[in-house]
């Protein structure tokens, strides 16, 4: 029976998801894991309007992991020793997740790597999660950023995408790893009473509400 841990970041979805995707096709049982980093909150951004829309956001992952027949475990602590501790409690031998954009986000993704290798875990990244492309491959020759808009155009229209995946239609995860109770929305204070809801199924509702009714109207 083999194992594998998806370390979800800010790519709280299952659809068109590659670490995910990649993961259910290569073993027997996966752990979707989320663990809530006290270095995020000591940074300044776990304010009551992002807690309370990061609530929504896990609720809703959770949501669609169980209609796999599967769920979400949640985690607190610092995020290595963390999904350290995951990976052996389950047996996991690969860990999965989506390559991050900022300086936090590589150092956390190679401490994560080195804490593992030394469990004989292997971490595996996928570009092209939270971001169409992988960073620096639209950039000038000479040069980090174009200054013209017109060469930019060009050379971004000529960038290939990948195709979007599927939602897996079953994720089997082992009975025997355990997470805390997810955080709600209804049990936080000082939230702004206009803060939309946060999560894949409301991102994809609108997003198709504006599409069929705003798309042609929009400059």
């Amino acid at each position: 029976m083999t194992v594998a841990v998806v370390l979800f970041t800010s790519d709280l979805r299952t659809h068109d998801h590659p670490p995910l995707h990649a993961a259910v096709a290569a073993a027997d049982e996966v752990v979707p894991l989320f663990v809530h980093d006290p270095g995020i909150r000591d940074a300044g951004f776990a304010v009551p309007n992002r807690e309370a829309f990061l609530a929504d956001c896990l609720a809703d992952l959770d949501a669609s992991l169980r209609g796999t027949g599967g769920r979400l475990v949640l985690r607190s602590g610092p995020v290595v020793p963390e999904v350290c501790a995951v990976a052996t409690e389950s047996g996991a031998t690969q860990v999965y997740m989506a390559a991050g954009v900022t300086g936090y986000a590589h150092r956390r993704e190679q401490r994560l790597r080195d804490a593992l290798r030394r469990q004989g875990v292997t971490l595996r990244v996928y570009e092209g999660v939270v971001t169409a492309v992988a960073p620096g491959a639209v950039t000038p020759a000479g040069s980090d950023h174009y200054a013209v808009f017109t060469p930019y155009f060009r050379r971004w229209s000529q960038e290939p995408l990948r195709a979007p995946l599927p939602a897996p239609r079953t994720v089997r995860v082992p009975d025997r790893v355990h997470g805390e109770a997810l955080p709600s929305r209804s049990l936080m204070s000082g939230v702004s009473p206009g803060l939309l809801t946060g999560g894949e199924t409301e991102g994809r509702e609108r997003l198709a509400r504006w599409c069929g009714a705003d798309l042609t109207r929009y400059e």
